[in-house]
């Protein structure tokens, strides 16, 4: 046995074992475990269907990733690793470890002991699910590095096509996604697939929830959105101590409220509107006296105070 791979294989036993018991985790024990046989043994995706449709099944994303595996050796013409295991038993618990142990295998005998693609996610303990996604996204990559420019083999199940991206991209698109807010919608064969991926996602949330978000203010006990005048007397104020008026703010005038006076007693609230910055007693709004008492001090907003709308006395 080579020095690098006794390394590899002690070493990846090892950091494998709590990937072992996460799996056996999320995996319910089977009642008896048959012999397995040919009939027995689940079979992979058939390669004639499309295999780009998102892969939910933990056992098929393992399966279809072993068949990749060997798959890929037989069209590189090479003989196994020593220690390959080539397990394919879906009953057996450690089924992951022998996949990723076999990646690793072959990782190492391709590129060489240290040396792997960039973004290779490795071993990462999670759910059973995101181990199998790992598996699969580590040798789409083996696949590029070692085919450079090539198609894949023939029969090559493959996966969804997310499955290649990052990781801050495939949870943010599983998100999304799962929250029944957004499609994603790239055309699995773009040669920038992930970028894509990444950018459609990323502009969905600023535009429908970080652009929301910039007209409100944060407090200790969450988010203060858009308020509105309820009294047909309320005064706008340049100063906290009510001795410098504005004028009287129209009822159902919008306000965005900014922060509060915190001398003793007193219930003057910063707000910002269209054309004006006051103060403003905040019981002639709709701010209730709990979001009053959670605004920041308005000592410490740098809002400079005008009044330039309508209603402004000049």
């Amino acid at each position: 046995m080579n020095r690098w791979t006794r390394t590899l294989v002690i070493g990846m036993g090892l950091s494998l074992l709590p990937l072992a018991v996460t799996f056996a985790q999320d995996s319910p024990p089977p009642e008896e475990t048959p012999e397995v046989t040919p009939e027995a043994t689940p079979e992979v995706r058939d390669p004639t269907q499309p295999p780009n449709e998102r892969v939910s099944n933990t056992e098929e994303l393992l399966l279809n990733a072993r068949y990749d595996l060997d798959t890929l050796v037989t069209a590189l013409n090479i003989a196994y690793p020593f220690g390959w295991s080539g397990s394919a038993d879906s009953q057996d618990p450690q089924l992951p470890i022998y996949i990723r142990l076999d990646l690793e295998l072959l990782a190492g005998t391709l590129l060489g002991a240290e040396n792997r693609p960039v973004g290779w996610f490795g071993v990462v303990p999670s759910s059973a699910y995101y181990i199998a996604r790992d598996i699969r996204h580590d040798l789409e990559l083996l696949a590029d590095a070692v085919l450079p420019g090539q198609p894949r083999p023939s029969g090559w199940l493959g996966g969804a096509p997310i499955l290649r991206c990052d990781r801050a991209t495939q949870a943010l698109v599983s998100f999304l996604e799962r929250n029944g807010v957004f499609t994603l919608s790239v055309n699995p064969a773009a040669t920038d697939y992930c970028a894509q991926a990444a950018n459609a996602a990323s502009v969905f949330v600023e535009l429908n929830y970080l652009e929301s978000l910039a007209g409100v203010v944060m407090t200790d006990t969450g988010f203060i959105g858009m308020a509105s005048i309820n009294s047909d007397f309320a005064v706008g104020f340049y100063d906290r101590s009510a001795a410098q008026r504005a004028g009287v703010i129209p009822n159902g005038t919008p306000i965005q409220p900014l922060g509060r006076s915190t001398a003793q007693y007193s219930n003057m609230m910063l707000a910002q509107g269209e054309n004006f910055v006051v103060f403003v007693d905040y019981q002639f709004t709709s701010v209730s006296a709990e979001d009053f008492r959670a605004l920041p001090n308005a000592d410490e907003i740098t809002a400079e105070l005008y009044c330039d709308a309508e209603w402004c006395e000049q």
